[in-house]
């Protein structure tokens, strides 16, 4: 039970005490002032609630709080005991019910989704561009807030907000729910069960085993890091991962090869109390093997996801010198420690990345890396005073601010429905580098700002755009609906290119604008590489890639 509504009942409970004995000593002073204490109940309650609300389960408090109003009614001391006496039963009855009610205090997840419903399609830029159809999602996800509310399912709540935000294959579109438990057991239910491997799918679209358990019915078959798997429980390897509650989910990717590239391994959580793995042996014979669940996929599945992203855990800003000739700068976040109320705000970081270029210039550095892999993107300013420090000198465009509509208060179209095209954003070079190769690092989850960096850079003689992945394809501005069971993320501020077409995000066609120069291949050298020898298969890659152009 809440504190306040706990408070209250006892309150009420002692206010009608009070006027139990009250009732005796104002049936002999005949006197109205007394008669107005019993209002007392009723005002109280009725100030508690205009903070707390209602709540049905505490019917007897607010039935409790007017039976003491008989007591201004009647003159009478007997029937006012009476009704003091009925108010404190029905007010200690409210107690037990809330405490033990489902219901009690509980948010109606249909009037949630409603509400985060109607506001992602009133302020959502990119309906039209991603082709939504507002009420083919309504009909389908409505059935499941029902079936969650009616059986007070908080973790199936979650689940279904996370299942329809996968819907818009947009980064910037998602929920996040206030008690992090239940997160975390939405998470356990969609990862599915662990069976001791997970899986990647190869570059030659060959599917191999890695994060193997140790000293395992596995390993006792020759079932190691690199091991082809050619079926699992019967299914192709991708028709599993389609049944896998998580597949598109957990991660949602805008742009549809970078979730391609991850599908292979929501398979290996795919299945019951046990499954049956088809493998080719050291032999070169196909064998199968049986494996038991060893509980939820969640763990080993993070874990996969951390070593396919080896090298990322850096701090933000952060340089080193990755080979004799190369310098590399790490940006997590298109943050800084400076505040960015005005187009200045970034000068000290520009004047730290001076100095540092000068510092490994002097040790006879003259090539760049920039790290910008698991960069989830932050301020537009930071990616301009960025541009400008390794852009060719001179001026170069950006990106275009919508038109808003002030009268209509929203984004202005033309009579065929196309936005117009607002500011234009410029920023000018500085080329610190002097035109020496640059490598921009990249993997599906650099977004957004990360996203607008990687696409101002790209299209420069000096700049090698390189990963696993591109990047995550979602540049448009975000907003949160904040909801009684969490936040609801989704684009709001929209951003045009120069020809006023949607600025990176994919259409229909979940192709991004934000492509990629050099796809690493992801083959038996990276799963070594990365599943075996702990090392950062991308950046050597990168080291490998700027020697061969030297």
């Amino acid at each position: 039970m809440e504190r306040l509504d706990l408070i209250l009942a006892i309150v009420e409970i002692v206010m009608a005490a009070a006027l139990f004995f009250v009732a005796g000593y104002a049936a002999k002073a005949k006197s109205n002032k007394w008669r107005l204490l019993y209002f007392l109940p009723v005002l109280v309650c009725l100030l508690v609630t205009g903070y707390t609300g209602t709540d049905i389960c505490m019917l007897g408090v607010y039935v409790g709080s007017v039976l003491t109003l008989v007591g201004f009614a009647r003159d009478n001391e007997r029937i006012r005991k009476i009704a003091c006496v009925a108010a404190a039963i029905c007010v200690s009855a409210s107690i037990p019910v809330c405490y033990i009610a489902p219901t009690y205090r509980a948010v109606d997840y249909v009037e949630d989704f409603e509400t985060g419903f109607q506001s992602m399609k009133m302020h959502y830029v990119l309906s039209e561009h991603k082709g939504i159809d507002w009420d083919a999602l309504y009909d389908e996800y409505l059935p499941m807030f029902r079936k969650a509310n009616a059986e007070r399912d908080e973790v199936a709540n979650c689940i279904a907000w996370m299942k329809f935000t996968a819907e818009f294959h947009d980064g910037h579109v998602g929920y996040s729910p206030a008690d992090n438990d239940v997160s975390e057991a939405a998470n356990d239910i969609l990862c599915g069960n662990d069976y001791g491997l997970s899986l990647v799918q190869l570059s030659d679209g060959r599917v191999v085993a890695v994060n193997v358990e140790p000293e395992s019915a596995l390993t006792e078959a020759g079932i190691t890091d690199g091991t082809v798997i050619t079926a699992w429980d019967g299914m192709d390897i991708l028709e599993a991962a389609e049944k896998s509650e998580g597949f598109g989910v957990l991660l949602s990717h805008a742009d549809l090869d970078n979730e391609l590239f991850y599908k292979a391994m929501y398979a290996a959580g795919v299945g019951g109390d046990t499954v049956t793995v088809s493998y080719i042996a050291q032999d070169g014979s196909e064998k199968q093997i049986t494996l038991e669940k060893l509980g939820s996929y969640k763990l080993r599945l993070l874990d996969t996801m951390d070593i396919l992203h080896r090298g990322v855990d850096a701090g933000n800003l952060c340089w080193a010198q990755v080979s004799e000739d190369a310098a590399c700068l790490r940006i997590k976040s298109m943050m800084s420690t400076t505040k960015e109320e005005e187009d200045g705000a970034y000068d000290p970081m520009q004047r730290t990345i001076r100095e540092k270029i000068a510092e490994y210039e002097a040790l006879g550095c003259d090539k760049l890396i920039i790290d910008l892999r698991e960069n989830g993107g932050g301020s537009g300013l930071m990616v301009k005073s960025i541009a400008e420090l390794f852009a060719p000198v001179g001026e170069h465009y950006y990106c275009t601010d919508a038109l808003w509509d002030e009268t209509k208060g929203c984004y202005a179209t033309d009579e065929n429905g196309n936005y117009i095209k607002g500011k234009d954003n410029y920023y000018t070079g500085e080329d610190i580098w002097g035109g020496k190769p640059i490598v921009l690092l990249v993997n599906a989850h650099s977004a957004s700002a990360a996203d607008h960096l990687s696409d101002v850079l790209r299209g420069f003689d000096n700049v090698t755009v390189m990963g696993f992945t591109e990047p995550n394809g979602s540049a448009q501005g975000v907003n949160g609906e904040h909801l009684e069971t969490g936040t609801l993320g989704f684009s709001s501020a929209l951003l045009l290119d120069e020809d006023g077409g949607i600025f990176i995000d994919a259409g229909t066609d979940r192709e991004s604008g934000d492509d990629i120069d050099v796809r690493v291949p992801f083959d038996e050298e990276a799963v070594q590489a990365l599943f075996v020898n702990d090392e950062d298969y991308v950046l050597n890659y990168a080291l490998d890639h700027m020697a061969d152009i030297a």
